[in-house]
């Protein structure tokens, strides 16, 4: 996540109250997170300090076994590019590969 990235909508946003004791909980939309592998937090203001301090995040949920899959890198051709496909052996009056 870059700051470009802080422009773009958000799953879920949260209005935040302030919580010296920690006890607040805030309920995540399920179908947004039900299968999350990776999250970004992005905390846009503070209720007014100069400086933000986070002592704790905490995330509740059930934990699944990671499903590894492996990077799949295809390239599909439309029409064949001949530049790519180099052959030594060209018939140049019927334009046939031999």
């Amino acid at each position: 996540m870059s700051f470009d990235d802080t422009g773009r909508e958000a799953d879920q946003v949260f209005d935040l109250n302030i919580d010296t004791a920690g006890d607040l909980e805030y309920q995540t939309k399920i179908s947004r997170f039900s299968n999350v592998s990776h999250l970004s937090i992005h905390i846009s203001k503070n209720f007014g300090a100069e400086n933000s301090k986070i002592f704790y995040i905490g995330l509740r949920g059930e934990w699944t076994e990671a499903h590894r899959h492996e990077v799949t890198i295809c390239n599909y051709e439309s029409a064949a590019n001949p530049a790519d496909h180099k052959v030594t052996q060209i018939n140049p009056q019927s334009h046939f590969i031999s």
